[in-house]
């Protein structure tokens, strides 16, 4: 038995066309994705917009300009919303704007202190993505808060000087200048939400059912009617129910070593997040290796089929099962996410939705048991797959070999 689990995976291993399908394909695609959505996930984290100031001076509306710049660019959670850099004068940070107009980061302009208001000088519209243009937004925004602000102060001290004298006025005034939150921001998912995961997701889906392949040929392998190899297999010492269970060993234990090398090169390569629940991963790409094994040996159970037909067969019926699990773009995702809530029954008889979805319970509920339902459906596709193949599987009499 051991021999036969062995010679099995080495046989398949020296088939490149197989390892084609079942690793080498989702690497380039993860790689395609990697390229496609990476920047698409930068521009979703905004990051401290650059911003130059001319340095205020040193009076009272200077040193309160620059407590509220303060106050911006050295947050307590550390995310600032300006990254400030000091100009002399409104030459020099001009200057620097036009330098830093170019990059991913552009500088959208500059801020001088004028008469105790501050002048925002922005580039112009035209030249910047809708992206600048909300930073500029945002720019003007906080200063426009600064103005209102400080006029209040000025006509509340102004009226009533005596409030200064005091001793808790500086907190009142604190809490005059603070926004009202209104809402409060909270996490609903334990992993925050990026729509290009749902893509590497449905990904490991189609990968997953690709190793079928390399059931369907180890078990036309293991028929002695459809090549050499079985044939000797039927003679030898070796039981029939022995050298199935090998097959079956082999050709899983190799499809599953293939999804991990996919779900490590998502994990650690293309930066997918998978929320730190890596023993979960492994536990879903071994109950997917296992549905696509049976899968694979489903197929190769068809008769007066050539393997070439096979093949075709699998490889039909994997890419259909991607399609509804969203793989081919935002219309067949939209296509999936409407499939799910009219019609979740065609759900439970895919094998690649339901390999996605265990991935994304996985990654966004805090419990295991979305994750446990799906693992279960997979189980409950494989045993069905193993009953359909029974048959082809038992040993038969030949007139000849």
């Amino acid at each position: 038995m051991w021999n036969t689990f062995k010679y099995t995976i080495l046989e398949l291993v020296r088939m490149p066309g197989v390892l084609v399908w079942a690793l080498a394909f989702p690497l380039i695609l993860s790689t395609v994705f990697m390229m496609m959505f990476g920047p698409l996930d930068d521009q979703a984290e905004i990051d401290p917009i650059p911003l130059v100031v001319v340095n205020p001076a040193d009076d009272v509306d200077g040193q309160s300009f620059q407590a509220f710049l303060d106050a911006l660019s050295d947050d307590e959670d550390g995310e600032p919303l300006f990254a400030i850099t000091y100009a002399p004068n409104a030459e020099e940070a001009l200057a620097l704007v036009e330098e830093n107009m170019t990059g991913e980061s552009p500088c959208v302009g500059y801020v001088q202190l004028s008469e105790g208001t501050p002048d925002v000088h922005v580039t112009s519209v035209s030249d910047l993505t809708g992206m600048e243009q909300l930073k500029t937004s945002v720019l003007i925004m906080a200063m426009d808060n600064y103005v209102a602000n400080a006029a209040m102060i000025r006509d509340l001290m102004s009226g009533n000087p005596s409030l200064l004298a005091q001793p808790d006025m500086a907190e009142t005034l604190a809490s005059m200048t603070e926004p009202i939150e209104a809402t409060v921001r909270t996490t609903v998912t334990a992993n925050q939400p990026k729509e290009s995961v749902r893509f590497y997701f449905a990904l490991l889906g189609m990968a997953a059912l690709f190793g079928g392949t390399l059931g369907m040929i180890a078990f036309q392998r293991l028929k002695p009617n459809t090549s050499s190899l079985g044939a000797r297999r039927a003679l030898g010492a070796t039981s029939h129910g022995r050298t199935v269970t090998a097959t079956v060993g082999a050709s899983w234990t190799i499809t599953f070593a293939c999804l991990c090398v996919t779900y490590l090169y998502m994990r650690y390569v293309a930066g997918v997040d998978f929320g730190g629940r890596d023993g979960a991963c492994l536990l879903t790409t071994a109950i997917a290796a296992l549905t696509a094994t049976a899968l694979g040996c489903a197929i190769s159970a068809i008769p007066k089929v050539p393997e070439s037909g096979k093949s075709g067969i699998l490889t039909g019926i994997v890419c259909f099962a991607s399609l509804f699990a969203g793989l081919y773009g935002e219309p067949t995702m939209e296509l999936a996410d409407m499939i799910s809530a009219n019609l979740p029954a065609l759900d439970y008889v895919n094998p690649a939705v339901q390999i996605s979805q265990a991935f994304y319970s996985i990654m966004y509920y805090d419990s295991l048991a979305p994750m446990a339902g799906h693992l279960v459906i997979l189980l409950v596709m494989a045993l069905v797959l193993f009953a359909l193949s029974a048959q082809s599987l038992r040993r038969q009499r030949y007139a000849s070999l």
